[in-house]
């Protein structure tokens, strides 16, 4: 008998493999389908049962790709916004059997109409349950988010309070399995660690500690989330379900004829993004690109892409490229035209200022604060939880996903300072607001941390 996890970087989501006996089932899988066959294959099972936990938003799910690959049955959450077409039905207390496990559903609304959790019991132990597949519903350190049906955030909020009590009564030892760790977008304050039992959720996490379904009601209504402009089309894509399961090649080197286009910002057909650190983008890229490497390709391309407009990679190394198509894949953009891994040395000065951003550090920043210049402004891109832990004074805040729909705000002759956390983001903004025409940018580095340090 066995559980493996399988966790997707950038949106921080974990799906699992359940199975013994020879047979498997994979909850919440995605478009990454062959994780899940070559962990049912490690362990001499067949994949029998997918089970959803919820429609999800932030990615496509992999469900109908991987039944069309295994003959697997596919089972989803009742109460969803639309017909679930790919789906069967599964009902609160119905069950799944899966060679000596039996996973049990407990309908879960709250993060959604149609959420549902998976006890896991054990029957070679005399029906003793194991374990809780919560979906978005508990994390480790922190709940569901309510936000999604704007007009019942208050039901919805109460709803998910019902959820966690029934979830708590389940017992204390029972080991909770969330759908997501930290960094996803579907809850700030998540815990680093990916899996936690009942007993220390209902200790520790914020959500356990309201003094009653009101004040839970009213923490929630308080929050803060963004909805990023990609999320309606995961939505409307996980209703109908796609038999896209990310190719083997996704992304391949540019052809010569091709390189020369995508390298010249006049000419290029569509959004050549840089997947290469920051430091490395700073240093030296294409005028016009869009830095987002690592997790942030996932976290923030949904807010600066759409779905009509080719993109192109930079990136050091093949396998950073496919990488990075991998994460595109996954949110549905398919355009991908291929990526380029050289970016050519400046060979005049207009080319280093074109192919260089500025930096600047925390004394530099201090000392413009402190003159308040007429033409500066310190432009802070984190989000809103994170200004009321530490803000900078009299900066202006924009949140990074917002830049595409909201540059036109910000004034061109400015000179703008560009913070976040650590320096990443401000990358990532930098990079877009001088692709926009932004002549006089530069980026905090270190940005909060380095403030906090020079303090």
């Amino acid at each position: 008998m066995f559980v493996e996890s399988v966790k997707t970087q950038g949106i921080a989501h974990l799906s699992y493999v359940i199975g013994s006996n020879g047979e498997a089932c994979v909850i919440d899988p995605q478009l990454d389908t062959q994780h899940y066959l070559s962990l049912a294959d490690n362990h001499a099972c067949r994949i029998t049962t997918i089970i959803e936990t919820h429609r999800n938003e932030d990615f496509i799910s992999g469900a109908v790709a991987l039944a069309n690959q295994t003959g697997a049955e596919i089972y989803h959450g009742k109460d969803a916004d639309e017909p679930i077409e790919y789906a069967r039905q599964a009902n609160n207390g119905d069950t799944v059997e899966v060679g000596k496990w039996t996973l049990e559903v407990i309908a879960t609304p709250g993060h959604t109409k149609d959420s549902i959790c998976l006890l896991a019991i054990d029957n070679e132990q005399d029906g003793q349950p194991i374990g809780v597949f919560t979906g978005d519903t508990l994390f480790v350190s922190e709940v569901g988010r309510t936000d999604f049906y704007p007009e019942q955030m208050a039901e919805m909020a109460g709803l998910l309070y019902d959820s966690l009590q029934t979830l708590a009564a389940l017992g204390d030892d029972i080991i909770v399995y969330p759908a997501h760790g930290a960094g996803s977008v579907c809850g700030s304050g998540m815990a680093e660690r990916e899996f936690t039992t009942i007993g220390i959720e209902r200790r520790q996490n914020p959500g356990y500690q309201c003094a009653s379904k009101k004040a839970f009601i009213e923490r929630k209504l308080a929050e803060k989330h963004y909805i990023a402009p990609y999320f309606k089309k995961m939505e409307q894509s996980n209703l109908t379900g796609l038999d896209t399961p990310v190719p083997s090649a996704a992304c391949q080197l540019l052809t010569p004829e091709w390189q020369s286009a995508w390298q010249q910002s006049a000419e290029r057909p569509g959004v050549l993004i840089d997947v290469r650190s920051h430091a490395q983008f700073r240093d030296g890229h294409y005028p016009g690109s869009l830095n987002l490497p690592g997790g942030l390709l996932s976290a923030y391309g949904g807010w600066f892409l759409d779905y009509s407009t080719p993109v192109a990679l930079v990136a050091d190394s093949a396998a950073q490229a496919a990488d990075s198509a991998r994460q595109l894949w996954r949110m549905g953009y398919h355009q991908i035209a291929g990526y380029l891994t050289i970016v050519p040395a400046p060979v005049t000065v207009e080319d280093y200022q074109h192919q260089h951003v500025k930096s600047v550090t925390a004394d530099i920043v201090d000392q413009r604060i402190k003159a308040s210049p007429a033409n500066w402004q310190l432009l802070d891109v984190r989000k809103h939880e994170e200004l009321d832990n530490a803000g900078f004074a009299d900066a202006q805040h924009l949140y990074l996903g917002y830049l595409p729909d909201r540059h036109h705000q910000l004034d061109k002759s400015c000179h703008y300072t560009v913070a976040c956390g650590s320096g990443k983001r401000a990358t990532a903004a930098a990079s877009y607001l001088l692709a926009q025409g932004f002549e006089q940018v530069d980026i905090f580095i270190g940005s909060m941390q380095a403030w906090q340090r020079y303090q």
